[in-house]
């Protein structure tokens, strides 16, 4: 049976490889034709673009991989078809389980393979992008945030909140900071500090004042001038630096923390979490199609190449509508973030599996 494995991988190689050559190079050329007449305009170096095009690819071929995946198990499968060579291996005594087994293992291996650059690659190469293209267009990304305000939540009660007029994410220092604690909604302790500065043991603060509040409104102060009171803010530097960027910039573990720290503010976090779920979704499209495309392929055809290409349009085509559809209404609240995310891979993971059972009843 491993010859007939290294067969069938053998036949899906080359149409995986023009399918990701072919469906990269439709996403690209839109994109890339608007960066060279951007770069035209803003007399930017074409070198920039070619440094563009390139921090493009990783989040280009995480959606690709699945589209080969699918076009190279029809294509491959559909010859065998109309070959006669899937008749003759059933008539060997081969299941088809065992015949489209090769396709669902490649599907396996792919995902995870789109996994890893998921998570390793594109984070950091979309972050990369938007600040290369910060600078074609002449401006930088901010170095200093403003206004920051963390909140700390105990149930739907406020606990804690702090505001900063200023956080230089270099320096990982804050200015102006007023950071006040409740209980029952009422002030019991309120700290200001011109300055709380970041070392690799905690944040300390520098020549603050507290604060406090009895029950019989009493009030005593304390000051810390000239000396330096470790303070927790709850999150480190890079998390505060975290929450600037876009969910495409994170990876899964990143934002996962995001949503934490953002729950614990007592914000919504019900669109992040959709993203979060597709994180793990598309990869696994790789899965989806192999399963959908191996009974597809496997049926008689008279041209492999002309069915392989209709099918494989129409099963990406309807993928991504349920996608965008189903992503859509979880980020509006009327689907839980999960089958929102997910629903694609449901239905056509089913679909997949009927249609596999019907054709091994043939």
């Amino acid at each position: 049976m491993r010859i007939l494995d290294r067969y069938v991988a053998r036949e899906m190689s080359m149409p995986m490889l023009f399918g990701i050559c072919a469906f990269t190079s439709l996403f690209v050329g839109t994109d890339l034709l608007r960066l060279v007449t951007m770069a035209m305009d803003l007399g930017a170096p074409l070198s920039m673009v070619a440094k563009l095009f390139a921090l493009r690819l990783p989040q280009i071929i995480v959606w690709t991989f699945p589209m080969a995946v699918l076009l190279s198990v029809l294509l491959a499968l559909s010859r065998l078809s109309a070959n006669s060579e899937i008749v003759a291996m059933k008539t060997g005594g081969i299941s088809v389980y065992r015949i489209i087994a090769p396709a669902l293992l490649i599907g396996i291996m792919m995902t995870g393979i789109t996994l890893v650059i998921n998570e390793a690659v594109v984070p950091v190469a979309n972050a990369a992008y938007k600040l290369t293209e910060a600078e074609m267009r002449g401006r930088t990304l901010p170095r200093v945030t403003k206004n920051v305000i963390l909140k700390r939540y105990r149930g739907n009660l406020l606990q804690w909140f702090l505001y900063a007029a200023r956080f230089d994410n270099q320096s990982q220092l804050m200015e102006d900071v007023t950071m006040v604690s409740l209980e029952n909604g009422k002030p019991q302790e309120t700290t200001y500090a011109p300055r709380i500065v970041w070392d690799e043991s905690g944040w300390f603060m520098e020549d603050g004042i507290t604060h406090f509040y009895d029950d019989a409104g009493e009030t005593v102060t304390m000051r810390f001038a000239g000396g330096r009171q470790p303070v927790d803010i709850g999150q480190k530097p890079r998390e505060i630096i975290a929450s600037q960027k876009s969910p495409d910039e994170m990876n899964i573990r990143e934002l996962s923390r995001h949503m934490e720290i953002l729950r614990s503010q007592g914000k919504e976090t019900h669109k992040l979490e959709v993203e979060w779920h597709l994180k793990w979704a598309i990869p696994m499209a790789s899965i989806v199609f192999a399963l959908v495309g191996a009974p597809l392929g496997i049926q008689s055809h008279r041209s492999a190449s002309s069915v392989g290409f209709g099918l494989s349009i129409i099963v990406i085509f309807i993928y991504y509508v349920i996608m965008t559809a189903g992503s859509a209404l979880a980020q509006s609240g009327y689907l839980p973030p999960v089958m929102g995310a997910w629903l694609q891979n449901v239905v056509l993971g089913m679909v997949g599996l009927l249609l596999t059972w019907r054709a091994a009843r043939r």
